[in-house]
């Protein structure tokens, strides 16, 4: 594992989103939704995510989720995310969604 300093590491923004649209994402090579997440003051942005194993539309829509919001910009087949959703992987490959515990103002950044 490299170090990093802790500089680097605030240089990373994690910020709070709640996710306000969900759509099925046929293209991607592994099962994914297209997210729209609104950011607050930062605005909505677009994200790629593998989460179709243990979340529905239904369930996704008005969640807050955790995600890097100054990353560049990524092309993943023929969408563009714009931030990345923080998860982390069960022994069966499943991702589970780092989120809030309670509600936060979306754009909260991480403490």
């Amino acid at each position: 594992m490299e170090l990093i300093t802790f500089e680097q590491f605030l240089q990373v923004e994690l910020r709070a989103g709640t996710i306000i649209d969900v759509q099925p994402f046929p293209e991607a090579r592994k099962p994914a939704y297209k997210l729209k997440i609104d950011f607050g003051e930062l605005g909505i942005k677009k994200s790629s995510a593998q989460i179709t194993t243990l979340y529905s539309v239904e369930e996704l829509l008005g969640t807050q989720v955790l995600a890097v919001v100054n990353f560049p910009a990524k092309q993943v087949g023929p969408f563009m995310s714009e931030c990345l959703v923080t998860g982390l992987h069960r022994e069966d490959g499943a991702v589970v969604l780092v989120r809030p515990t309670e509600p936060v103002p979306n754009g909260s950044k991480l403490a």
